[in-house]
């Protein structure tokens, strides 16, 4: 926790914004901080339940004086107490610095986080104030003959307080809950001892009903996870969690002992063992999919099925009438537009919505008139689906302006609260709750509240099944959407189009007779889960299929033999150039007769070339790690080597005219990089479904660039009307 709110830990994720600048209902306010403070009087509540159980015994005299509990958890206060301050600290400096609130507005937040941590306290403290006991209630209700009359527990006992004994530690004295200094006075026998711990057992007790009843809040909080009211702050989500594994270990480690360790192993196997069975497995659904038929076969042969000779030029010739439909609209030879966007959370939505808005505006509508295709991956492609259901419904509705600021709020509204909300009341335990659609019931997960919440945020635009938007596209009224996530099973791409496009997994060399073994480098998904209702996909979950972040969003797993688990697109391409290029490729010839050229733009959240850093010496983990980490933090650099060498490839086979740009969002273009060493950089936005104010401004800034503006002044006249 310290290290969260320090920003030592998954700063890039914006995990401490999480913290620092919490979000309810679409805002930060004193309630999301009070909200987060409930929780965290909790946790601290589990803190000290935990240390209470584990060492309370370790301090006879706590036996013998009333209110145990409540004088222990007052002396144990100092780590508790730290992290507060501290918190507080960076709660007003994270507010003032970077989200540009007045100081008063940041003292007001920072006030409303110690007054949720005093509330939940004392609720909870409450509890413990009027049913733990002390040594003189317990001897007026005689248990001591109680003890004396059941041997075995007497002995348990007593053999418990012999352990402890040789644990004591030395006390002097102790804060009253007047924080008065009290001296310790030891006296005890070994039956007044075991006595004692038959004090500490009645009070362990009121922890396991505690723990049970914040468990049983949980879930009833879960039943009503649909509502946003209930959809309390991620890092109030976070907190609850910590807690329950925090009174989880305790309870654990008292009960077992030095067998705690050994008993946590042999529980850790038991349930990974039963999670592999059918009944604890936790598959997660494409909506719209039937999963109650004989699934679709995966295999190679399955594969080959769909992508006959017959098949690719079928969609060839759909695809290519869609081509003559676009072209008919232009009274001249015009240019193609195939637009690549690229993956990165809301960074990478928000970025490409601000984009095309701001070309849409500068070229008066003629880019997504001259655009024919676009790629991508993950929160790039939502931002680009989004822009491009406004722009068909602007078709028939005279009001609406693709470029106004509201529907840029939209896209960058929250959608990480529920998503954690329904990982802590749902994935993590039972998922009792199931969700109807298109005549199929699925069980509500995490994946279900994201589509929820970015429905909700998006007004119901893109609630529609994939076939509903087969026509538009065949018309040509919007460009061609490419989704394609990777396959876990085999690193496939799965194209999940509204028509097929069999021939983006068309490999020629299949005509020769020494690549026999050469395999299709892609699955056309209309065509494989033809006979599951493949059309009916939910595009929200076709979105979500292509943005599978890791443990956030879960992997979709379709409905076939194997089962085909699917994850983000970023895998294969996250910047889809490489799909525009197939493209292109594909239908040269007609792009050639047919147009006066092609213009490959791509929306990139992250500049190409990044500063190399020093080496520095490393420590013995980091030279263990580095080997990962380094094929993790290239893997970007890697596909834009990749990319620049297909654009370069394709300028020599491509005979007309072919031109590559870039918009990028860079943190600090926008000052035209005249920052000087002393001066402190613009921090990136993070990688994450939720956004601050302070990130959504340096994003917006970004389009200021002097590359960015530019490429705009470029595309503006080469797409102007002849």
């Amino acid at each position: 926790m310290f290290l969260t709110i320090n920003g030592g830990f998954a700063k890039g994720l914006g995990i401490p914004f999480l913290f620092l600048s919490p979000e309810y209902l679409d805002q930060v306010s004193l309630l999301s901080f009070f909200l987060v403070g409930l929780t965290l009087g909790g946790l601290i509540i589990a803190f000290n339940i935990a240390s209470y159980i584990l060492v309370g015994p370790n301090f006879h005299f706590l036996g013998a004086i009333d209110k145990p509990f409540a004088r222990f958890s007052l002396n144990n206060a100092i780590i508790p107490i730290a992290f507060l301050v501290n918190y507080l600290a960076q709660v007003v400096n994270y507010q003032v610095y970077f989200e540009l609130k007045p100081l008063s507005d940041a003292l007001f937040y920072a006030f409303a986080l110690p007054f949720g941590v005093a509330i939940s306290m004392f609720s909870l403290q409450s509890y413990f104030w009027f049913t733990n006991k002390d040594l003189r209630e317990v001897l007026a209700e005689r248990v001591e003959r109680k003890i004396r009359k059941i041997k075995m527990a007497r002995i348990a006992n007593v053999n418990r307080y012999k352990q402890s004994k040789a644990k004591q530690i030395e006390v002097s004295g102790y804060f009253t809950l007047r924080l008065k200094w009290v001296k310790v006075h030891e006296r005890s026998s070994e039956f007044f001892g075991s006595l004692i711990y038959g004090i500490f057992n009645q009070n362990h007790l009121n922890t396991v009903i505690a723990e049970a009843f914040i468990f049983i809040l949980i879930l009833v909080l879960g039943a009503f996870r649909d509502h946003p009211i209930f959809q309390i702050p991620a890092a109030a989500s976070a907190v609850l969690f910590l807690t329950i594994i925090l009174m989880f270990i305790g309870a654990v480690s008292y009960w077992f002992r030095s067998w705690a360790l050994t008993v946590s192993i042999v529980l850790f196997l038991i349930i990974n063992s039963l999670v592999k069975t059918d009944m604890f497995a936790k598959t997660h659904y494409a909506y719209g999919i039937n999963y109650n038929d004989e699934p679709a076969s995966y295999s190679v042969e399955a594969i080959k099925k769909i992508n006959t000779k017959a098949h690719i030029e079928e969609d060839k010739e759909r695809t290519l009438q869609t081509l003559n439909n676009w072209r008919n609209k232009f009274s001249y030879k015009p240019k193609l537009v195939l637009l690549s966007v690229s993956g990165g959370g809301q960074r990478s939505s928000y970025w490409t919505m601000h984009a095309l808005q701001h070309l849409d505006s500068i070229t008066k509508g003629e880019l997504f008139k001259h655009t024919v295709m676009i790629s991508g991956a993950s929160g790039g492609l939502i931002g680009a689906a989004y822009f491009r259901s406004l722009k068909w419904e602007s078709q028939t509705v005279d009001s609406l302006r693709v470029t106004n600021k509201k529907y840029l709020d939209n896209i960058g509204k929250e959608a990480l609260n529920p998503i954690i909300f329904s990982l802590l009341t749902n994935d993590v335990f039972i998922r009792y709750q199931t969700y109807d659609y298109n005549g199929y019931a699925y069980p509500k997960d995490r994946g279900y509240a994201f589509e929820q919440k970015l429905n909700r945020n998006l007004e119901g635009i893109l609630n529609k099944p994939l076939k509903a938007f087969r026509e538009p596209e065949m018309r040509a009224d919007i460009p061609l959407l490419f989704l394609s996530p990777t396959s876990v099973n085999d690193g496939r791409k799965i194209y999940v189009t509204p028509s097929s496009v069999s021939y983006m997994s068309e490999n020629r060399m299949l005509d020769s007779i020494s690549n026999e073994d050469a395999s299709y480098r892609s699955i056309d998904f209309l065509r494989l889960f033809k006979n599951q209702d493949a059309e009916n996909l939910s595009f929200l979950t076709a979105l979500r299929m292509s943005a599978s972040f890791p443990y956030i969003t879960p992997n979709i797993n379709l409905p076939s033999e194997p089962s085909l688990e699917i994850m983000d697109a970023g895998l294969a391409d996250n910047f889809g150039v490489s799909d525009a290029v197939l493209f292109l490729n594909i239908f040269k010839d007609w792009i050639e007769q047919n147009t006066s050229g092609v213009i490959i733009l791509s929306i990139r959240d992250s500049k190409k070339v990044n500063e190399i850093k020093q080496k520095e010496n490393l420590s013995i983990t980091e030279k263990i790690f580095t080997p990962i980490t380094s094929v993790y933090n290239n893997w970007s650099n890697v596909q834009d080597i990749r990319n620049d060498l297909l654009v370069e490839y394709a300028e020599q086979w491509f005979k007309g005219d072919l031109n590559y740009y870039t918009l990028t969002y860079d943190a600090n273009l926008y000052k035209d990089l005249t920052i000087s060493k002393t001066q402190k950089q613009e921090e990136r936005a993070s990688l994450n479904w939720r956004l601050t104010e302070r990130e959504k401004t340096n994003i917006r800034s970004a389009i200021k660039a002097k590359e960015n503006v530019e490429v705009m002044n470029t595309l503006k006249n080469m797409l102007k009307p002849n």
